[in-house]
This record gives structure tokens, sequence and C-alpha cells, in this order.
């Protein structure tokens, strides 16, 4: 049981890696990215409310669908990374977050996670952070 004033976001996602469909719900969660080669960026907003939030007698949830490409990227995140906070309590935000994600699009998952880690990190600089970092990247390869 929980009180009136706590809930959760959620987002899960299925992925057939035969066909490079994946399909999502998102319950109030950031959404996740999923980056183009041609710079294109799908936010993966289909869903409903957060979990908690209203009684589960109203709460319907849709479910989104998207098809992968060879070369995208799939960038799943809290919001303790896009909302870094620096000394100056100013957050480091989306479109930074973004920015950093276009310049090492070419990079493997683990070196793209190190890069967005780490600028989240040097932005902060330093300061107390009061949100969990975490991010997961899926970098779709070609069939070849």
């Amino acid at each position: 049981a929980s009180t009136s004033n706590r809930y959760a976001t959620f987002f899960y996602a299925q992925l057939d890696t035969k066909t490079r469909r994946l399909i999502y719900v998102n319950a109030g969660h950031n959404p996740p990215f999923v980056l183009r080669a041609g710079g294109e960026v799908l936010r993966l907003e289909e869903g409903g409310a957060v979990v908690g939030m209203l009684p589960t007698m109203f709460v319907n949830y849709a479910q989104g669908e998207v098809q992968l490409e060879a070369g995208d990227l799939l960038v799943g995140y809290t919001d303790g990374i896009s909302e870094a906070m620096n000394p100056a309590e100013e957050e480091w935000g989306e479109d930074a977050m973004l920015a950093e994600l276009k310049n090492v699009y070419d990079k493997c998952s683990e070196e793209i996670l190190n890069h967005i880690v780490a600028c989240a990190d040097r932005f902060a600089d330093g300061a107390k952070q009061h949100d969990d970092m975490t991010m997961i990247i899926v970098k779709v390869k070609s069939d070849e």
C-alpha cells in the first residue's frame, strides 16, 4: 500500500530482435529517445498516467510501436540524468543530453553511455544530486 501522494513512473518495452519491432507502454516516465542516423528523434511517449496517481478504474494505457532500423540508437534514462543540477541549481536538460548523444552517435553503446554520464557529472560540477542516474543504450546493428 502507498499513500495518496506517492506514485511511480514506468516504461515497459518488448523488442522482437528478428523484426526489430519495439512495442512499449510509457506510464509517465521520461520518454526514451530513438535517435536515427539522419538525426531524426522519436520520443516514445505513448501510454498513460503515472502509476498510483489515479484510481485503477480510471486508468487506460495505450500501446506504442516503433519499427527500429539499422543504426538506430534507443536511449532510456531516468530524470537524474536529464535533470542533473549544477551548484547554481541549473538543470542540464534533455536538449543538452540529446546534443551530446548526437555528438557520439557513431560510438558503441558502452562509449555512448560513459560519455553521457561523464557529461552529466561534469555539468553537475560536484553538486549533490537528489536523484539516481540510470541509463540504457541500445544500438541497432545492421543485418550484415
